[in-house]
C-alpha cells in the first residue's frame, strides 16, 4: 500500500473514534479557544480557561478505562495503536500540560491570547498521536502537527524582533528537518512496500541483517532510511549538530514558551526516535552506522552543549544549552535499548535504557519548566528575569521562589537524592549493561567511552547549576527580583516544585513509569539467528501478546 493509500485508508469505518477521544477533545479544545478569543472585547483568561479544561477533560478520558476496571483496545485503526508508549505520551503529556497551560496563563500580553493558546493545544494533541503512531505517514504528520504550533507560539509570545527573529529560524530549520525525515521515511517504505510499522519492522530488521550480496541491495537502503530519519529527527531534540537554533529561540520567546519548547517537541521527538529504531531492531544498532550516529550526536551533544552553557550569564541561554546536553545524556539509552534488546535478557531498569531514557525526559521536562515558570513570575523593575544578576538575593525577598529554583537546578544536576540522579544512573549503568553484552570489543569500548564522557560532563554540568544556586541563595542584592502577583503562575510553578518533591522521596513511583513506556517496544523480541553454520542471520518477529490497559 502506497503512503497515498494508507492516508486514504483512515476511513470512519476503519477507526474507532472513542479510544482517540484525548485527542479530539484536545484539537476542538484548541477551535474554542481560538474562537472565544478571537473577539476584541473577549476576556483574556477565557481562552486560558478554555485550554486547560480541554487538558483536564483528556486526562480523565485517558484515564477513565482504569478508573471503570475496563480495557481498552490496543489496535484502534487508522494507523494507531495504544501500547504502552502512547500511554506514556498520553498520560505525561497532558499532566505536564495542566503545568504548561497555568505557566503561560499571561501568554502573550496582548489580544493573540486566543491563538496562542489554540497552537499549545494542538501541539499536545500532535504529541499523544506521535505516541499512538503505528504508521509511517501518520508518525510523520503527528511530528508536524507538534511542530507547526510551535514555531507559532514562538512568534507569538512576544511583539519583538528578536522573537521574529528566531522564529523564522526556527521554522526554516525545521522545515529542512522535516524533508530530511520525510526522505529517510520513503527509504524505510521501499524496503517495506507499506508504510504501516508493523510490516515494516519485519521488513526493515531484515534488511539490515541480511548481509548476503543479493541482499545488498535493500541491506543499504534500509540503512539509508534509517539513519536519514534519526538524522532528520535529532532537530526535534535539538541535538548536535542541529543545535544552532536553540539559544537564539530560548531568549526570544517568553520563558512559558521557553519551558513548553524543552519538553513536548523534545518528547515528542524522542520517542519518534525510539520507534525508528525499534522498527529498525535493537540488535541492528551496531549495523551500518547507526550505533555511530547515536555515539557522536550523543557525545558532541553533551559536551558541546555544557561548555557553551558554562559561557552563559543569560539563564534562557544556559537552560538553553543546558538542554542540548540533556539530549545527549538520554540518547545514552538509545545505546542500551530496552530490556532483551541490544543489552540482553537481563530484567531491571539498570538494563533497560529506553524506560531510562523515558523515566529521564519526564524529570528534565518537569524541572525545566519549573526553572522558566519562575523565570516568568519573578519581576525585576516591571520585566521578568532573565540573567544571574536578576536572580541575586532572591532568598531573602522570596525564599520559596529560591528554594524551588534551587531544587529546580539540583534535579537538573542530578545531585542525590533528587529524582535527576536516578535518571542518569539509569542511563549510564543500562549503557554499561549494553557494553556488557556485546561481543566486540570496538563496540564494548565506545560504549564504556561514551558512558565516561557522560560523567564526566555531569560534572562539568554542575559548574553553571551551582552559579544559579549561588545567585539565588548567596547573592545579595540591593533591587532583588520579587514574585508577581500572578496566581495562575505560581500555582504551575508550585506544582512542578511538588512534583520533583514528590518523586525525590518516592523515585521508584517515576522509575515504574519508564519501565511501563518501554514494555511494548515489539522489536525487543526480534531474534537474531544463524539457520546454519555460515549463513547470515536471518530475523525472526516474536508476535507479541496481548497487553492489559496499563495500570
Amino acid at each position: 500500500m502506497s503512503p497515498a493509500a494508507s492516508l486514504l485508508a483512515l476511513s470512519y469505518a476503519a477507526l474507532d473514534f472513542a479510544s482517540v477521544l484525548p485527542e479530539i477533545v484536545l484539537v476542538l479544545g484548541g477551535c474554542a479557544a481560538l474562537m472565544l478569543g478571537a473577539g476584541r472585547g473577549a476576556q483574556a483568561s477565557v481562552s486560558a480557561w478554555t485550554a486547560l479544561l480541554s487538558v483536564i477533560l483528556a486526562l480523565l478520558i485517558v484515564k477513565l478505562p482504569l478508573l471503570l476496571g475496563q480495557a481498552a483496545p490496543s489496535d484502534i485503526g487508522g494507523g494507531l495503536l495504544l501500547d504502552s508508549v502512547a500511554e506514556f505520551a498520553r498520560t505525561s503529556g497532558l499532566i505536564l500540560g495542566i503545568m504548561l497551560v497555568l505557566a503561560a496563563w499571561y501568554q502573550p500580553s496582548s489580544d493573540e491570547r486566543g491563538e496562542f493558546f489554540a497552537m499549545l493545544l494542538f501541539a499536545l494533541a500532535g504529541l499523544l498521536l506521535v505516541g499512538a503512531a503505528n504508521d509511517l505517514v501518520i508518525l510523520f504528520m503527528a511530528i508536524e502537527l507538534v511542530s507547526i504550533p510551535t514555531y507559532a507560539m514562538v512568534t507569538l509570545s512576544r511583539r519583538r524582533l528578536a522573537t521574529l527573529e528566531a522564529g523564522t529560524k526556527y521554522f526554516y530549520l525545521g522545515a529542512l528537518a522535516a524533508a530530511v525525515t520525510a526522505y529517510g521515511f520513503s527509504f524505510l517504505y521501499g524496503v517495506s512496500g507499506t508504510a504501516q510499522i508493523g510490516p515494516t519492522i519485519h521488513a526493515v530488521s531484515r534488511a539490515l541483517a541480511d548481509q548476503t550480496p543479493e541482499g545488498a541491495l535493500a541491506h543499504n537502503i534500509a540503512v539509508i532510511g534509517v539513519v536519514l530519519s534519526v538524522g532528520g529527527l535529532l532537530f526535534k531534540i535539538s541535538a548536535v549538530p542541529l543545535h544552532f537554533y536553540v539559544a537564539d529561540v530560548y531568549q526570544g520567546a517568553a520563558s512559558p514558551v521557553a519551558g513548553f519548547l524543552g519538553f513536548v517537541p523534545k518528547l515528542a521527538g524522542f520517542i519518534a526516535i525510539v520507534k525508528v529504531v525499534d522498527l529498525a531492531g535493537w540488535q541492528n544498532t551496531t549495523e551500518g552506522g547507526l550505533f555511530w550516529l547515536i555515539f557522536f550526536v550523543s557525545a558532541l551533544s553533551m559536551t558541546v552543549g555544557n561548555l557553551l552553557a558554562l559561557r552563559q550569564t543569560n539563564v534562557k541561554r544556559m537552560l538553553a544549552y543546558s538542554g542540548v546536553a540533556h539530549s545527549g545524556y538520554m540518547l545514552v539509552g538509545l545505546v542500551a535499548g530496552p530490556t532483551g534488546g541490544v543489552a540482553g535478557n537481563a530484567a531491571g531498569m539498570m538494563s533497560d535504557g529506553t524506560a531510562a531514557l523515558f523515566y529521564y525526559a519526564v524529570v528534565y521536562g518537569i524541572a525545566n519548566l519549573g526553572a522558566f515558570a519562575l523565570l516568568a513570575l519573578l519581576r525585576v523593575n516591571g520585566r521578568s528575569c532573565e540573567t544571574l544578576r536578576d536572580l541575586a538575593g532572591l532568598l531573602r525577598r522570596s525564599p520559596l521562589s529560591a528554594l524551588l529554583m534551587a531544587l529546580a537546578m539540583f534535579t537538573l544536576m542530578g545531585l542525590p537524592p533528587t529524582p535527576g540522579f536516578w535518571g542518569k544512573l539509569s542511563l549510564f549503568g543500562s549503557a554499561l549493561g549494553a557494553g556488557q553484552a556485546q561481543t566486540l570489543p570496538l563496540y564494548q569500548n565506545a560504549i564504556f567511552t561514551l558512558v565516561v564522557i557522560a560523567v564526566l560532563n555531569s560534572a562539568l554540568a554542575a559548574a553553571y547549576y551551582l552559579r544559579v544556586i549561588a545567585a539565588v541563595l548567596l547573592h545579595e542584592s540591593d533591587d532583588p527580583a520579587e514574585p508577581a502577583p500572578r496566581e495562575a503562575l505560581q500555582m504551575g510553578a508550585v506544582l512542578c516544585g511538588l512534583l520533583l518533591l514528590i518523586f525525590t522521596l518516592l523515585p521508584d513511583r517515576l522509575l515504574q513509569v519508564g519501565r511501563f513506556a518501554s514494555r511494548d517496544l515489539r522489536s525487543a523480541a526480534v531474534e537474531l539467528r544463524a539457520t546454519a553454520p555460515g549463513d547470515a542471520p536471518a530475523a525472526t518477529l516474536v508476535a507479541d501478546a496481548p497487553r492489559p490497559y496499563p495500570g
